[in-house]
């Protein structure tokens, strides 16, 4: 998936970018959840890193 595909799911789930990681990492979180997703700043992000992050939306969006 596209970073900018996936930050645009982020955003419309209620996630905001918190603070930079190390190199191209962004630490993404939301309110009601209690770990923090860690996406990379590529132009693909990598196919485990986009299935953690849908996870994450999917945990906000049911409940």
């Amino acid at each position: 998936m596209k970073y900018r595909d996936l930050v645009q799911r982020l955003h419309a789930a209620g996630f905001v970018r918190t603070r930079q990681g190390k190199g191209d990492h962004e630490v993404w979180t939301a309110p009601c959840l209690d770990r923090p997703v860690i996406i990379t700043r590529t132009r693909e992000v990598s196919p485990a890193v986009t299935r953690n992050a849908l996870k994450a939306i999917e945990r906000i969006t049911k409940g």
